[in-house]
């Protein structure tokens, strides 16, 4: 038996709610616009942020390639960081894979004696190896860290054809810079595999010349 109630109600009255609805739903006109000025300023930043990330690229592009012909690729090392990542603190150290040890081959900013404890390849030298990972301090707890690491800002593996070779240890940031920005980790990135080619011609070309 069909039944004759109006489950729904009147027709008059479905069309009442659903306009009532529509006018609930609707975004007032300024409300839009400023969602639209929020969105196109997300963008912005985003354009801004690349360019300038691109920018700190290729001033190190560049100062590597310089380094081919002036033959100073740990000085090129130094500048890029000391200038674009904000410390003058920098040991650059070599990886022997035999006895799994790291020979300091330059430093700038810190005493040689002091390096001494990082040659054994303990704390995050060792895990920087092991994971095939750069480290950096801030991401990891405290605890963890040995005591000669208090002031290692991070350890960026150098790395040819997926082989670590060395390691660029940063120490103390300038005054100004309390922590690494999303930019510095991008260009890390990219020393990790630039400034070992530009060392390991380096290197080459000073085999080539000695007699």
């Amino acid at each position: 038996m069909i039944g004759t109630g109006d489950r729904g109600g009147s027709p008059m009255n479905a069309s009442v709610r659903t306009k009532q609805a529509n006018a609930d739903s609707r975004v007032p006109a300024g409300t839009e616009k400023v969602h639209l000025h929020v969105q196109q300023l997300s963008l912005r930043q985003q354009m801004e942020r690349n360019h300038f990330l691109l920018e700190r690229l290729n001033a190190s592009s560049a100062r590597l390639i310089q380094s081919l012909e002036n033959e100073d690729a740990f000085e090129a090392v130094a500048e890029i960081i000391g200038n674009l990542i904000g410390s003058e603190e920098v040991a650059i150290f070599d990886y022997c894979p035999a006895d799994e040890t790291f020979p300091l081959a330059w430093s700038w900013g810190v005493e040689p004696a002091d390096m001494e404890l990082f040659k054994s390849g303990a704390g995050m030298f060792g895990r920087a190896v092991s994971q095939g990972t750069s480290q950096f301090r801030e991401r990891h707890p405290e605890q963890d860290l040995l005591p000669f690491e208090k002031h290692l800002t991070a350890c960026v593996l150098l790395k040819s054809s997926h082989e670590v070779v060395g390691i660029i240890a940063i120490f103390g940031l300038l005054p100004q810079k309390n922590r690494l920005e999303w930019a510095d980790y991008e260009l890390l990135k990219f020393l990790e595999t630039y400034a070992t080619v530009a060392i390991q011609f380096q290197r080459l070309q000073k085999k080539r010349v000695a007699p």
